[in-house]
């Protein structure tokens, strides 16, 4: 009964409302976790799907900019063949970007096929010391047919209007199919291993599909969704644990209208009357 007397004190009452609510703050985190988990585990799946798929004609997996695009889940890591010629004299490089750890460029080139352009990022280019723009070796000229894997689009300013020489900040298709003047597919794609348009640039490695939608790994949501509810339980068992601690510090409550023990006769024996009592079961009074 101590520690309930306790916890109906006004501080502790306090203290189990706020406890209370910080329970409840923790079990919404926790349940948020789930959601994540989930969606998580559909993207990785998603993209894992899409990353086994055979490879499809491009036209069949990209729209062209206008047209209304799949969402990013369904097309990235598809991927694609594509026929036609590289457009050299509309090359970029992409800046602000890393490969294995270095920064440098991607090196962007228009792909002309007969449905369309094809954004396609032939490899990458380490950053130059000197902080200069890199020179870059040009497409192969002629009709060429090429594998790569489709990426979705930037819809970010590239800032090609205020970026020196041929550099651009992002891959927005819609911006691209202004200035070449023609219809562009929306997205870009970058050439899987060994095909001649890589050249010497280093070639972009295919994605991690361990985690291929990136961020927390999914055993790692696991983890903070026990770690919320757990919090919960925390908050909502500290009141009555401190409770407990500040009863017993207090010591055992006494009962004052129980009447005390009567006590030994003077020899450390029992008295007739304690006798009595301990034979029969009644209280002796005096």
């Amino acid at each position: 009964m101590g520690v309930l007397r306790t916890l109906r004190q006004p501080r502790y009452a306090a203290l189990s409302v706020l406890m209370l609510l910080v329970a409840s703050i923790c079990v919404l985190a926790g349940t948020w976790q789930i959601t994540r988990l989930e969606q998580k585990i559909s993207a990785n799946d998603a993209l894992r799907h899409n990353a086994h798929q055979p490879p499809a004609a491009v036209a069949d997996v990209l729209p062209v900019t206008g047209a209304k695009r799949p969402a990013d889940h369904r097309i990235q890591y598809r991927l694609v063949t594509a026929t036609g010629s590289f457009d050299g004299s509309h090359q970029v490089l992409v800046r602000h970007q890393s490969v294995n750890g270095t920064t440098g460029y991607l090196v962007l080139t228009p792909f002309r096929t007969d449905a369309g352009t094809l954004l396609v990022v032939r490899g990458f280019v380490a950053e130059d010391t000197s902080g200069t723009t890199p020179v870059v070796p040009a497409p192969p000229v002629g009709r060429q047919q090429i594998r790569a894997r489709v990426e979705p689009g930037d819809t970010k300013d590239d800032r090609s209007a205020s970026l020196h020489g041929t550099e651009v900040e992002t891959i927005n298709p819609r911006e691209q199919a202004v200035r070449l003047g023609s219809p562009v597919f929306n997205g870009y794609a970058e050439l899987t291993a060994n095909q001649t348009g890589i050249g010497s640039l280093e070639t972009i490695p295919a994605p991690d599909l361990s985690n291929p939608a990136g961020g927390a790994v999914e055993p790692q949501h696991v983890a903070y969704v026990i770690q919320w509810y757990l919090f919960a339980v925390l908050a909502l068992a500290a009141p009555l644990a401190m409770a407990r601690a500040e009863s017993r510090r207090d010591g055992p409550e006494r009962d004052f209208d129980e009447e005390p023990e009567p006590p030994l006769a003077p020899s450390g024996e029992l008295s007739l009357a304690d006798k009595l009592a301990d034979r029969y079961g009644r209280p002796v009074r005096r």
